[in-house]
């Protein structure tokens, strides 16, 4: 199947939550999303769209900078991670990546840029950058069928 991606422009906040809740409504078990962009770019506000779409209070969602890593219970738990103070394969050999890219979870990973080694075949990548003051652009990049499947989902139901 041929990789195509997705482009898709959020006017605000809001908007991003709400695109962050059509993915997240679409998400199942084994689902692994890599999120990319600079430091503001809307990665965390995503996250907490994500988490409503998947039954999660999404005033719950916080960054997880400092504890690297958090996990909220919903429809499917999801799984937050943020590599933002990763560095690799080596600096995550701690980490259980059976437990985090379990198949009965949702994982979201912040900063996917710096652990690109750790990342399963079979994820959606979304590439956030700042447009102006309160746009965001983001590119929807599928890696494997499931990440393409997820991407027409989303076309369709734009």
């Amino acid at each position: 199947m041929i990789s195509s991606t997705m482009e898709f422009t959020s006017k605000s906040v809001e908007e991003t939550h709400a695109f962050g809740e059509r993915l997240g409504a679409l998400l199942v078990g084994g689902d692994v999303l890599a999120l990319v962009g600079q430091l503001g770019a809307g990665k965390t506000t995503l996250v907490q769209g994500l988490a409503k779409g998947l039954g999660v209070d999404p005033q719950q969602v916080k960054s997880p900078t400092f504890v690297l890593l958090r996990e909220y219970a919903g429809r499917v738990p999801l799984v937050h991670i943020d590599g933002y103070r990763l560095d690799g394969g080596d600096s995550v050999v701690w980490l259980d990546l059976e437990w985090i890219f379990s198949r009965r979870k949702v994982t979201v990973i912040e900063w996917a840029d710096r652990l690109t080694d750790c990342l399963p075949p079979e994820h959606l990548e979304l590439q956030l950058a700042h447009k102006t003051t309160n746009q965001r652009s983001m590119t929807l990049v599928p890696h494997g069928a499931r990440a393409e499947q997820l991407v027409e989902q989303l076309r369709v139901a734009a």
